[in-house]
């Protein structure tokens, strides 16, 4: 029998072993195929405003898809020609060298990568349009037409070279490790002992407390300790993980075992069992399912997160749908035409003087070197209490008008008061001082967070009316530059459909790009944060699906390889009396904490490196209270749909390791 023959029936015989791998691996090739054709597609990089940068997350992402892809691979042929040990050992048995035995191995490698580069690549040509235009309805604000479908044998051949060169690196792994197998050894395989674990109590404390350690540092540390921290962090946990499932779950299993009236229930006993004499072979890989699901939580949790709040982070920034200084007596006549010209509902407009005023205070500080003010080179930005209502009002921004006594002013937050760690310690110094004027002073009591009013300032007070007009009166209050040149005025405007009027938009930019002091639109923001962020979601969507993919693979072929090795285990059962019900309940507590743990622990560390995220770059992006809490709702979302398909793999696994011991 030719051995191409031989090869392709082996291939039909284990179909139910190679089917899960077969998917990956297809899957694999598509996403890293689909990647490739979305960086040639012409219409695509047409449509991109940031097209390089569009570019190079791709790319990137691709090469760290391979990369995962490799160690999927490289792991699971290892496991599979360990499965095979019997079968090679007849091969060798009937007198087939193990030159022979290397190159039927080597041939079916090449079969079944082949197969998946064909199905791979042809999925993604089949789908590529699909891809791009939901690639572009995610990252543009006005996508509603079609674009042509087009193949790019430059992504193929890309795809191609890579993948066939690691299918020839494993296949050439398979001659190396046959040539050192003895046939006395392959006929034994079967029953050599793995070797009990009874796990260690100091490797546990130490596991626990490496993971505990690296929780408390991303929980608790500001900002500017936790990116420095970052490193330390992913150590310490990853460590911790290894060394629990190598040595801390076997000696809770251990403890379990000693607990007589639960352990000795049949059912717990025959699962426990189980489960603790496979820890040795399967413990490394339940650690690496653990850590890889932290990271496709962890990255589809912020994409979503990142692109849902989007708006939110947009008008937090921004405040308004559109402002511009400066200009206003030439253009604000063609923006008002522009409106109706596009037939865009205009809800309110309003215009106000950017007025400054300079407390006649020395230098204020905190933290005994931190400088302040400096009457010499700042000045506030001021409105009355009348104006600043008017602004807030036509925000996007949900604040509520404001009060403020006489002698008293509210100081508005922007980014350099919110320092972490620091922001209650510059709150109390910029309320220490009373701030000094011609005839009166003015003590900060309160602080608003609307920084979008501060037009360009670094520090900005509301005043009461009566203060407000007595400070104008006796010149505090300033209305020209040292030139003697009045300060533009801020225009702000507020209308429907503001993130979808593009056409509207790109009219006002023609007229005031180049016209005006600044400007500022919703949409602009709100169009180049969606091509960044909605990108990053539909990365972060195909990774989490090839990690789950890869992961579940592993653990499905780990379960059905012990399904064979344990068939005769339950064959011995059914003949002292067990029946299928109880059998199914046996086999339910022996998979599901192989599957259960690491599913855990994985969602665990990404909850906390979520809050990771959240203290670099969702608490300036979100505004709430507790921004966290925000994260922790849209990732929950990210969990669930992650633990659903997942349980889907643990059921596909169950079902057929029934079939095999059944």
């Amino acid at each position: 029998m030719k051995l191409t023959t031989l090869a392709v029936r082996n291939i039909k015989r284990n179909f139910s072993k190679y089917v899960m791998y077969f998917f990956t691996l297809s899957f694999s090739v598509f996403t890293v195929y689909s990647f490739r054709a979305l960086i040639q597609n012409q219409y695509v990089n047409a449509a991109m405003t940031y097209n390089v940068r569009y570019r190079t997350m791709l790319a990137a992402f691709g090469v760290i898809i391979f990369v995962f892809v490799m160690f999927f691979l490289i792991s699971s042929n290892a496991s599979f020609i360990r499965a095979r040990k019997k079968e090679i050992s007849m091969y060798s048995l009937f007198g087939m060298s193990n030159g022979k035995i290397g190159k039927l191995l080597f041939t079916e490698t090449m079969f079944v990568g082949l197969a998946a580069l064909v199905v791979g690549i042809g999925a993604g040509v089949f789908f590529s349009k699909l891809i791009a235009m939901i690639l572009l309805d995610i990252t543009l604000a006005e996508f509603t037409g079609d674009i042509a479908f087009t193949i790019t044998p430059q992504g193929v051949y890309l795809t191609a070279i890579p993948f066939l060169f690691i299918f020839c690196v494993m296949g050439l792994s398979g001659l190396r490790v046959i040539s050192k197998f003895e046939l006395v050894d392959l006929f034994k395989a079967e029953k050599v002992s793995e070797g009990k674990s009874k796990g260690s109590i100091l490797v546990l404390i130490l596991s626990l407390t490496l993971i505990g350690t690296g929780y408390y540092l991303a929980a608790t540390s500001g900002s500017d300790v936790i990116i420095g921290a970052a490193i330390p962090i992913l150590i310490l946990v990853i460590v911790g993980t290894y060394l629990f499932f190598w040595g801390g779950l076997p000696k809770v299993l251990s403890w379990m075992k000693k607990r007589k009236t639960k352990y000795y229930r049949g059912q717990n006993l025959i699962a426990v069992s189980a489960l603790a004499h496979r820890m040795r072979s399967i413990g490394s890989t339940m650690a690496t399912i653990a850590v890889l699901s932290a990271v496709a939580t962890t990255a589809v949790a912020t994409g979503f997160n990142l692109y849902q709040n989007i708006e939110r982070n947009t008008y937090g920034i921004l405040g308004y749908d559109l402002y511009f200084y400066g200009g206003q007596e030439e253009l604000l006549d063609d923006v008002f035409s522009a409106f109706e010209s596009y037939d865009v509902e205009l809800i309110g407009d309003y215009t106000t003087e950017r007025l400054q005023v300079k407390p006649k205070n020395n230098i204020l500080a905190f933290d005994g070197n931190v400088e302040y003010y400096n009457p010499e080179q700042d000045y506030f930005r001021v409105y009355s209490q009348s104006v600043c209502n008017e602004l807030l009002a036509l925000s996007r921004v949900n604040s509520k008008p404001i009060q403020i006594k006489e002698g008293e002013a509210a100081y508005v937050r922007s980014f350099w008061s919110n320092v972490p760690g620091m922001t209650e310690e510059i709150e109390r110094a910029i309320m220490a001082e009373p701030l000094q004027f011609s005839n009166q002073e003015i003590r900060v009591t309160s602080f608003l967070d609307a920084s979008f009013i501060s037009f360009g300032a670094v520090h900005t007070i509301v005043l009461n009316d009566a203060d407000f007009t007595e400070l104008m009166a006796a010149g505090d209050i300033m209305g020209v530059d040292s030139s003697g040149e009045p300060f533009d005025q801020v225009t702000v405007f507020k209308y429907n459909n503001a993130l979808k009027a593009g056409k509207f938009n790109r009219k006002v930019n023609q007229i005031l790009s180049g016209n005006v002091g600044k400007y500022r639109s919703a949409y602009n923001h709100y169009t180049e944060s969606l091509e960044t962020f909605g990108l990053v979601c539909f990365i972060g969507f195909f990774m989490s699906v090839v990690f789950i993919l890869m992961t579940a693979s592993l653990l499905y072929f780990k379960q059905i390889m012990a399904a064979e090795e344990e068939r005769h285990q339950y064959e011995m059962l059914r003949k002292i009396g067990m029946d299928s019900q109880v059998e199914r309940r046996v086999i339910t507590k022996r998979l599901l904490p192989v599957f259960f743990i690491p599913l855990v622990i994985g969602i665990l560390h990404s909850i906390f490196a979520m809050k990771t995220a959240d203290t670099i770059v969702f608490s300036n992006m979100i505004a709430a209270e507790n921004s966290y809490l925000v994260v922790l709702a849209f990732s929950g979302i990210m969990y669930g749909i992650y633990a659903i398909v997942y349980g889907v793999f643990y059921f596909i696994t169950k079902r057929q390791y029934t079939r095999i011991v059944g």
